[in-house]
C-alpha cells in the first residue's frame, strides 16, 4: 500500500512541475507524503476549492485521496457526501481503480448512481456556488444560504426535512444531501438537490421561469367554397320540371281530342285514352 502511494505521490509531482502554475497539484502532493490525517484533510479541501480552477489535473486524485482518508478514519458517511459533491460538479470524474482503495471506488460509484438518481431537468434553475472556508478551519457543520431574488412575486424556499428559509438567508446544516424546493406565484417550482460540506457555506441562486404564456391570437380561418361537380349540375339540371314540354303537350293534346271528336261516325260517341309522358 505505501508503495502504490508512493507511486501515485510520483506522478503528482510530475505533474506539478509540468503544470507549475496550478498550486492545488503541489498541494495534492503535499497531502500524499503527509502523515498526519487531519492535516492531510486540511491541505486536501483547500486544493478542492472550485473557486481556484476548474476539476481538472490533480483535483480528481485529490478527491479520491479525500474520500480515502476519510474511510481509513471510520468516516463514510462523510466520505459520500464529498464524493456526491465531486460527481455533481464534474460528473465526467471517474475513479482510479489502480491507486485506491475498493472501499473508494465502491464509494465513487455509490455516489454516482445517487447524483443520477436525484439529477433533475431543472436542476439549470439554480445557480450553485460554494464560499470556501479558512485552510485553517476545523468547523465540522456546513451552511446553506439562498441568494436575494428580483422576482416580481415573493419567492419561497423549502428544505425537506428543515422548513422554510427566505430569500437572503442562511442555515446551519450538518455534512449531507438536501432537497431544496423553491416557488413563487405566476413562476413554474423547482426542486434540487444539492450537497452540504463541512466548514462550506452553500449559496445557491434561483432563476424561476415564468409560467404565463404569452399566445397570440389566431384568426379564424375562412369556411372553404365547395364547388359542385360538372356531372353534379349537369344531373341537377336534368331533373327540372320541364315546363314548357308540359305546356306544348297540353296543346297538342287538346288538338288531338278535336280532331278525334270531328272525325267520329255516326255510330255515337268514342272514347279513347291518350297518356302522356314527361321526361325524367
Amino acid at each position: 500500500m505505501r508503495f502504490t502511494w508512493l507511486l501515485l505521490l510520483l506522478t503528482l509531482v510530475g505533474r506539478a512541475s509540468v503544470h507549475a502554475q496550478d498550486p492545488r497539484d503541489a498541494m495534492v502532493a503535499r497531502a500524499f507524503n503527509e502523515f498526519d490525517a487531519a492535516q492531510r484533510l486540511q491541505l486536501l479541501m483547500s486544493a478542492l476549492n472550485p473557486t481556484s480552477g476548474p476539476p481538472r489535473g490533480a483535483w480528481p486524485v485529490g478527491v479520491q485521496l479525500l474520500a480515502q482518508t476519510l474511510i481509513e478514519d471510520g468516516q463514510d458517511s462523510l466520505a459520500a457526501v464529498w464524493l456526491r459533491w465531486a460527481v455533481r460538479l464534474s460528473p465526467d470524474l471517474q475513479p482510479d481503480t489502480v491507486q485506491f482503495l475498493p472501499k473508494v471506488v465502491a464509494a465513487y460509484r455509490s455516489a454516482r448512481d445517487f447524483v443520477l438518481s436525484t439529477r433533475a431537468p431543472t436542476d439549470t434553475a439554480a445557480a450553485t456556488t460554494w464560499l470556501w472556508p479558512a485552510p485553517d478551519t476545523r468547523e465540522r457543520t456546513g451552511r446553506l444560504q439562498i441568494a436575494g431574488s428580483n422576482l416580481a412575486a415573493p419567492l419561497r424556499i423549502d428544505v425537506r426535512g428543515v422548513g422554510p428559509i427566505g430569500p437572503g438567508g442562511s442555515v446551519p446544516l450538518n455534512p449531507g444531501s438536501y432537497q431544496i424546493s423553491a416557488a413563487a406565484g405566476g413562476y413554474d417550482s423547482v426542486r434540487v438537490m444539492r450537497e452540504v460540506l463541512p466548514g462550506v457555506t452553500t449559496v445557491l441562486e434561483f432563476h424561476l421561469r415564468s409560467a404565463l404564456a404569452q399566445v397570440a391570437p389566431t384568426k379564424p380561418a375562412a369556411p372553404a367554397k365547395t364547388t359542385p361537380a360538372p356531372g353534379a349540375a349537369q344531373q341537377q339540371k336534368k331533373k327540372g320540371f320541364p315546363v314548357g314540354w308540359v305546356v306544348l303537350g297540353a296543346g297538342a293534346a287538346a288538338g288531338l281530342v278535336a280532331i278525334l271528336a270531328g272525325g267520329g261516325g255516326g255510330g255515337g260517341a268514342t272514347t279513347g285514352g291518350m297518356t302522356v309522358t314527361f321526361p325524367n
